[in-house]
């Protein structure tokens, strides 16, 4: 393009508009009409660029008011400077016209010059020239108008086709510039289109893009409905269609697809990518070689608009393989099925719900016509609706539309009927993916919304209403939107005005009402009834035999053990067809013997008076998957559970006065889960419990009865946790080595527990022994290769074996209130957090325990344990300095910062604030602590230097350290738990900006040294730290707040260590950093410089007690440094004379003797960290 030196546009301030043209084309017909303007004006076509050229005007319109308004209403003018242009006055009008919208409206203006000098129109020289020579007597008051347009124009940005050739690369520069223009003018006026949060949703899309690969790739986009899919497609689509030589964006293909069939619309979809409108592809089947040889040439972006059904899909996208290299198909679907079936399993996103902000604000938008949030009682309002919709951007645009303008009262009346009768716009739309479901879908998505939202997740039948974005897994619970679950609701209410007659009820009244009248409900197949919101009723014998259809009956009570449904004359009928039963507080002592649903497959009876589930033989159950009787109190018995084959989960927590447990030796069972957590009266198992090959998991917790578990407990080989916490438990079976796939295995408070010789376990995870009295740890610990959590506080040992440094995963190892412990041996290499607390006989450690601290650990509490050696604390001290001089830069993962991020603001700084602490018994700082303060928490100090980069790190490193006592005569009522130490730190520059961070550290004990470290990475070296202060406090948790001045603590002494590190690149440094600090070790934020106004001196903290390891004035060496060596460059150049003095050659040299002298004793300050 040709150099200019003005712009092509106004000024940004300038809002863009919609227009309705993209490109006005101003030009001499005579001189390429037929040639260059048709062969552009058909690749502008191709590319779908709306053009204006003037023959498009009708007969018999005034043409020149009609052209001026059509200048108006494009985005783009582009001018073509040919040989005769200026000899047309209508082309100079135009010009005029063009200039004046670039102007006032902010119009784009690109020119062309098409085989002319482009400095003939800058200079008004050559035909231009006579042009404007030959219309000065007839259009002398145009003259200069024309004359300032033409060079205005002229030095504009643009092509020269005497250099850009052939003609066809010439008109493809034009029409791609053209192109990216458009898209760019398009996205700023959708910047401000009220797309809140679209940016972040974007930028997933276009990762999974992959724009720079040269593969083929399709992309899915998937949600629920009314999540924004639409919206993100197309913000991407006119992002990045400028990259791709041909574009197709096929809206509502569901709409579409019912009104053709998707070979039609696959014709369409070719002939827009190739350029025809009516191009013959080839058969439904098969394309044409000539259409396949094309479509490889073809680089192509593609969007197909909500897609439902998986076949037409692949109809629509089957041979896409076949398009160029770097092409790029995009689908949104509600159904995430469809998106997998095609092959993008890998390349799906999933739309989320705005947050909260983000709804406010469009909701706003479109309800007051601004986006920032009202004040007052509207803004309370306007929360109840960002709760109402949930994040569902189309439910914010709709209910905003329908309030704009409306009243207080108005309002009130609006949301109080959202809770009873939906928006129907919303419901129309939500409804469509209802009514595109199976029938059994929609059985189980009814139900989910009226009974099961909320409950676990082991619902059968759900996978697909998970892949159309109906329901949702949290937590391995169901849930569903609540919008969706509204309408669920209604469409259940409107099968009838008489709730009895519905086949769904839940409403408290209707039910309470159905339930005292004794009438019955034919229709009514499901039931759920919140007993809590009910008064006390009592029930008839025969109150459930007119439910024939009855399959989910659920009386639950929430929170409440109050028993509100009675059966004072027994109950003699139940619905055999019923497949879930949930009765909270049942209040019989066993169910009606008639009783025989062989379709139920859940049995939940909580706090119920059952003391057995049938009074005779247990009906023989093939469908029962789950019994929960937890806290049935009068429980002795339950059936023999080879009645149930396909049962999986047992729960009998709370079950006081169980005391059988039938299980037949013949019995293969499916059971994953059983729990027996205080069952207090069970004395002993049955070894045929230990037949099921599927039982994972084992719960005993508070049995405390039970002494012994099965000897042949190793035959359970799918047996992933085993919990038997404070059981009577005294030995475990040497078959338990035989668990291979053992997880977790807690026998915590198992008082005089005995342990076997650990010879296999070779999945065991987590092991915990705590307050067992154990007094001895058998010696092939270090066998449990798996390991990495061990917990062995408040036993008897004097020792743990010297095996556990075998122990190569374990990253948690649990000591504390062992008080007989007296040696710490070499622990592994990979633990990360040693807990050492109250061990009062502790005396020493091991030299090679010092250096795995060194390597690895982040978290060591070694507090109250008084006896040990003092040496080892301050060798353990000096350690944490090592550490903290070794860690060089923090690798590119390190430096993510969410702040920046979504700022879009680069940080001047990134602080990494080290969750790795020391705390250790003591009262003294450590000697190599540069700056103390032996009375109080604050410190402040001036870091002056001559050396210009002493300061200007890259890198500054801090070590913390303090010491916590109770307030004073109140060491008595001291709680240490919930509390934890903070630092402000302020760095201030010879430029007066201020640097401020915060560095925390949560292990904190009364009485003992605290020692922490953070590190500030700089981003540049242009900040130079002139003085540093830190203000340290404690900070108490939410529920520590209340806590009296009796309660609280104070900092007594505190001190610092600072290191500025200017060697960052070095590679073993990063490494460094990479081994000894992981990803969940720091927290990083970003740190910004801000300029400050200076303190009086008197407003400084006081430097109370303020101890610096030496009072040589660095400054001042420095100085003399300085000073010396330039005395010597002044002796060596003063004199004139050829031949050498030896006076001064002596004394010349004996001055650089002293200034190496002080050069030596200067890196000898900085080597020992006294500056840098």
């Amino acid at each position: 393009m040709a150099s200019s030196s003005s712009s092509s546009s106004s000024s940004s301030s300038i809002k863009p508009q919609w227009k309705k043209y993209d490109l006005f084309i101003s030009f001499r017909g005579a001189d390429i009409r037929d040639g260059f303007l048709s062969h552009l004006y058909e690749a502008l076509h191709r590319k779908q660029i709306f053009t204006f050229k003037d023959e498009n005007l009708d007969r018999g319109e005034e043409i020149s008011p009609a052209l001026l308004k059509t200048i108006e209403n494009s985005l783009l003018s582009l001018v073509i400077f040919s040989e005769n242009y200026a000899f047309s006055p209508w082309c100079l009008d135009e010009l005029v016209k063009i200039l004046e919208c670039q102007e006032t409206t902010g119009q784009i203006v690109l020119p062309v010059f098409y085989r002319v000098d482009p400095s003939d129109v800058q200079e008004l020289t050559g035909r231009f020239g006579d042009a404007l020579a030959q219309y000065k007597e007839k259009f002398k008051e145009n003259v200069e108008s024309w004359s300032r347009a033409l060079k205005g124009t002229a030095n504009i940005s643009g092509w020269d086709s005497r250099i850009i050739k052939p003609e066809s690369k010439l008109i493809d520069e034009i029409v791609n510039d053209v192109r990216k223009k458009i898209n760019h003018s398009f996205l700023s006026v959708y910047a401000n289109d009220g797309l809140f949060g679209i940016d972040s949703r974007v930028k997933k899309v276009e990762s999974l893009l992959c724009l720079e690969s040269e593969d083929v790739r399709m992309v899915g986009i998937w949600g629920m409905p009314g999540i924004g899919k639409t919206t993100i497609a197309d913000k991407v689509f006119n992002k990045i269609a400028n990259k791709f030589e041909s574009q197709c964006f096929i809206a509502n293909v569901r709409e579409e697809l019912e009104k053709r069939t998707p070979v039609q619309l696959r014709h369409e979809i070719l002939g827009k990518l190739l350029g025809g409108e009516n191009l013959d592809v080839g058969t439904p089947c098969t394309l044409r070689h000539s259409t396949k040889r094309r479509l490889q040439n073809t680089k192509a972006l593609v969007v197909l608009d909500d897609v439902y059904g998986y076949l037409h899909l692949k109809e629509l996208v089957e041979g896409w393989n076949l398009c160029g290299p770097g092409s790029r198909i995009i689908v949104t679907s509600k159904d995430k099925q469809v998106l997998e079936i095609v092959g993008c399993e890998k390349c799906i996103c999933k739309v989320e719900k705005l947050n909260d902000c983000e709804s406010l604000q469009l909701f706003n938008l479109h309800a007051f016509k601004q986006t920032q949030p009202t004040n007052g009682y509207m803004r309370q309002l306007s929360e109840r609706v960002i709760s109402y919709t949930r994040g569902v951007p189309l439910a914010l645009k709709v209910l905003g539309c329908s309030l704009y303008g409306k009243g207080v009262k108005e309002w009130e009346s609006e949301l109080k009927k959202l809770d009873t009768i939906p928006n129907k716009e919303i419901q129309g739309i939500l409804r469509r993916s209802y009514d595109g479901l199976e029938e059994n879908e929609k059985s189980i998505f009814l139900d989910i919304a009226c009974f099961f939202k909320g409950e676990n997740k082991d619902q059968s039948g759900i996978r697909s209403l998970l892949d159309k974005s109906l329901v949702t897994i949290s937590k391995e619970k169901l849930g569903m939107h609540d919008l969706l679950q509204q309408m669920d609701k209604d469409i259940v209410c409107k099968e009838n005005k008489k709730p009895r007659k519905r086949c769904r009820m839940w409403n408290a009244e209707d039910i309470y009402y159905i339930l005292k009248t004794d009438k019955g409900a034919e229709s009514v197949e499901a039931i759920s009834l919140d007993l809590s919101k009910i008064r006390n009723i009592e029930l008839c014998p025969s109150a459930f035999e007119k439910f024939f259809k009855l399959r989910l009956l659920k009386f639950y009570n929430p929170g409440s053990k109050e028993m509100k449904l009675h059966l004072p004359k027994d109950l003699n009928f139940l619905p055999n067809e019923l497949r879930f039963l949930y009765w909270d507080q049942y209040p019989l002592k066993s169910l009606p013997s008639t009783f025989c649903p062989e379709n139920l497959v859940e049995l939940h009876m909580h706090s119920s008076q059952l003391e057995q589930l049938w009074n005779e033989d247990a009906p023989c159950l093939k469908n029962l998957k789950f019994v929960d009787l937890r806290n049935s109190k009068q429980l002795i018995r339950i059936p023999d559970m080879s009645k149930f084959p396909e049962l999986e989960v047992v729960i009998l927590r709370g079950c006081m006065s169980l005391v059988d447990f039938s299980w037949s030796s013949k019995y293969q069972s499916k059971i994953t889960d059983l729990h027996f957590g205080k069952c207090s009266k069970l004395v002993s198992l049955p070894n045929s419990m230990c037949n099921p090959k599927f039982l994972k998991q084992l719960d005993f917790t508070d049995c405390v009865n039970l002494h012994g578990l099965p000897e042949n407990l190793g035959d359970l080989e799918s047996l992933e946790y085993l919990i038997a916490t404070r059981s009577g438990i005294k030995r475990l079976p040497s078959s338990i080595n035989q668990l291979k796939k053992l997880y977790f295995l807690i026998c915590d408070g198992c008082e005089g527990l005995i342990l076997p010789h650990f010879t296999g376990l070779a999945s065991l995870f987590h092991l915990s022994f705590d307050d067992c009295g154990i007094s001895e740890i058998p010696g092939n610990l270090g066998s449990l290769r798996s390991l990495a959590h061990l917990y062995l506080r408040g036993n008897n040992f004097r020792s743990i074996p010297t095996s556990i440094k075998q122990c190569s995963k374990l990253t948690t190892l649990v000591l504390s209130d062992c008080k007989r412990l007296q040696f710490l041996p070499e622990l592994p290499s990979a633990l990360q957090w040693l807990a050492v607390i109250n061990c009062i006989s502790l005396e020493s450690v091991s030299r090679s325990f010092k250096q795995g601290y060194m390597n690895s650990w982040f978290l060591m509490d070694l507090s109250k344990c008084i006896k040990l050696d003092q040496s080892a604390c301050s060798q353990l001290m000096e350690c944490l300095l090592l550490k903290l001089q070794s860690i060089g830069q923090p690798e590119e993962q390190f430096l993510f910062n969410e702040h920046c991020q979504y700022s879009g603001k680069k940080a001047d700084a990134t602080l990494h604030d080290c969750l790795e602490c020391l705390c250790i018994p003591g009262s003294e700082l450590p000697e190599w602590m540069m700056y103390k303060n032996d009375s109080g928490s604050s410190l402040s100090f001036s870091l002056t230097t001559s050396d210009p980069h002493s300061h200007s790190p890259d890198f500054i490193k801090i070590a913390f350290g303090v010491l916590v006592a109770p307030k004073a005569n109140h060491s008595r009522n001291f709680i240490e738990t919930g509390i934890s130490i903070s630092c402000r730190c302020n760095f201030i520059t010879d430029s007066g900006d201020s640097l401020e961070m915060h560095s925390f550290c949560r292990l904190i004990k009364r009485h003992h040294i605290s020692l922490w470290y953070s590190n500030i990475h700089l981003h540049s070296r242009k900040f130079r730290i002139r003085e540093a202060s830190f203000q340290f406090s404690i900070n108490y948790s939410f529920n520590r707040l209340h806590l009296s001045e009796a309660h609280k603590c104070k900092v007594y002494k505190c001190g610092v260590h600072l290191i500025f590190d200017h060697n960052l690149d070095d590679d073993d440094n990063g490494k460094r950093w990479s081994e000894m600090v992981f990803h969940d070790r720091t927290m990083s934020e970003g740190l910004f410089f801000t300029p400050i106004v200076e303190y009086e001196h008197d407003e400084q903290y006081p430097l109370q007690g303020l101890k610096e390891k030496q009072e040589f004035k660095c400054f001042d060496l420095n100085f003399s440094l300085s000073f010396l060596f330039t005395l010597v460059i002044c002796l060596a150049t003063a004199s004139d004379q050829t031949k050498a003095q030896p006076t001064l050659m002596v004394f010349t040299l004996m001055l650089i003797h002293v200034c190496l002298k002080l050069l030596s004793f200067n890196s000898s300050l900085s080597l020992h960290g006294i500056y840098s």
